[in-house]
């Protein structure tokens, strides 16, 4: 039982760590930025795929020719990131490329489909991480080590645990 314990322990440690590292992905939320994922190589070098990208609702005269933006394309939600390679200040529309691409974007961005501007900063391969840590099995999985971990610690107390409760 002693070994049980130890490795119930010992998971849980692995766990309440993975829960660390998705509060600090999420820790930019409360400044108003948004994460999302990277799914492809457009903005290869800037943004990796697989990396986590923040963005952050900005005004249009805030939008400036370089900065990538991220924006919605079609009524599915999808969101691309791109950058701005020009814009029509009468339209308020914005025409990007991606940085790995060829060609700028076949349609210009009108500002009201821009989810806003994308810091400068990301987090390599962190969309793998958190894209695993939310599917169910996963996240049941964590629980119960974190459960089974407070039931052995009530069943088979620490010696030093055992002195204090006398």
């Amino acid at each position: 039982m002693k070994l049980l314990k130890h490795m119930f322990s010992f998971l849980s440690t692995i766990v309440l760590i993975c829960i660390v590292g998705f509060l600090l992905i999420a820790a930019p939320l409360v400044v108003g930025y948004k994460p999302v994922m990277v799914l492809s190589g457009s903005m290869e070098p800037a943004f990796h795929v697989g990396s986590i990208i923040y963005y952050k609702q900005a005004a249009f005269a805030d939008i400036q020719e370089g900065d990538p933006i991220t924006f919605y394309v079609g009524d599915d939600g999808t969101m691309v990131t791109h950058r701005v390679i020009k814009i029509n200040e009468q339209t308020q529309e914005f025409m990007t490329q991606g940085d790995a691409n060829e060609t700028p974007d076949p349609a210009p961005v009108s500002y009201g489909r821009v989810a806003g501007k994308a810091a400068s900063f990301c987090i390599p391969y962190a969309g793998y991480y958190v894209s695993y840590g939310r599917k169910a099995p996963v996240i049941v999985l964590m629980a119960a080590i974190l459960v089974m971990n407070i039931v052995m610690d009530s069943l088979y107390p620490n010696e030093k645990d055992k002195k204090q409760i006398e």
